[in-house]
């Protein structure tokens, strides 16, 4: 099986942090391919910024090619695809959710928006 996964998801997995469900962690470890849109990358990075430690970023890098990965980029598909998702989602959403409708994938996510929004967003 593929699936996409948000950001908090993918950076919880990658560190370890509790926060992540059982099932989410599962769903990483065991699927065929885990599906990371891009703007999931700048979000990190983000993250990492705004708490000082951009420094980290080139090894959470590193971890990805380690693992079976596909980052899926921000191109014409993804931003056609968002036309069809509510405005009233966040931007980095919508692009989140276009990516997995596209792979016709589960979403896993925690995020109480994305999972009103895309039925098939698991946690």
């Amino acid at each position: 099986m593929e699936i996409v996964v948000d950001s908090h998801t993918l950076f919880w997995f990658l560190t370890n942090n509790p926060k992540l469900s059982a099932k989410a962690k599962r769903l990483i470890e065991t699927s065929e391919k885990v599906i990371i849109p891009s703007i999931v990358l700048m979000e990190i990075l983000y993250l990492l910024e705004k708490n000082n430690l951009s420094y980290q970023f080139v090894e959470f890098l590193s971890e990805l090619k380690i693992r079976n990965y596909l980052v899926y980029p921000l191109d014409l598909k993804v931003i056609a695809q968002t036309l069809g998702i509510s405005s009233g989602l966040e931007m980095h959403d919508r692009l989140i959710i276009a990516t997995a409708q596209i792979f016709n994938s589960p979403l896993i996510s925690k995020d109480t928006q994305i999972k009103n929004y895309y039925l098939r967003t698991i946690w």
